[in-house]
């Protein structure tokens, strides 16, 4: 039987690639928002930051994690594993990759967009400099957002994709 829940085809990997890179910016990206900004300026910062957020996770992922995560998989996963625990398989070195690159990347896309909506001070000195306390905790709200929510949901979309064919 053919499994429902995993992208097919290139088209189907970038509409899952959207839906979880949606939801991960949303909920990763708000947190750390949320964190930096406080919850007066923190619908505002949202706003201004998501769809850079969402372009540089979504082409990351897409184009540079995945591709590289696909590599590990294929030296621990066999024909014979279950599609479970090649997901699971999958997860770890993936959310490793992007929690570690978005945490400088996303910084940096939130001082640009307060650079071209407020017209602040663009640090990116600072973000390199925070990155060590940053990315344990991107890492840990990453793993647990990618396991339980985002990727499920990504999944949930493909078989309901391909029940509707």
């Amino acid at each position: 039987m053919e499994e429902l829940r995993l992208p097919r085809n290139p088209k189907e990997g970038m509409i899952f690639g959207a839906v979880v890179a949606a939801i991960s910016c949303l909920l990763i990206g708000g947190a750390n928002i949320y964190l930096s900004v406080g919850l007066e300026d923190f619908p505002k910062a949202l706003a201004s930051s998501f769809i850079f957020v969402f372009i540089i996770a979504f082409l990351l992922s897409s184009f540079v994690v995945r591709p590289m995560a696909g590599k590990v998989v294929a030296k621990f996963y066999t024909p014979g594993d279950s599609v479970n625990s090649m997901l699971l398989i999958n997860l770890v070195p993936f959310v490793l990759m992007m929690s570690a690159m978005m945490s400088i990347l996303g910084p940096m896309a939130g001082e640009l967009a307060q650079f071209i909506f407020q017209g602040t001070a663009f640090d990116v000195a600072s973000v390199f400099e925070n990155w060590i306390n940053i990315w344990p905790r991107n890492f840990c709200i990453a793993f647990w957002v990618e396991l339980l929510i985002a990727q499920p949901a990504g999944r949930r979309v493909m078989v309901w994709m391909h029940t509707r064919n």
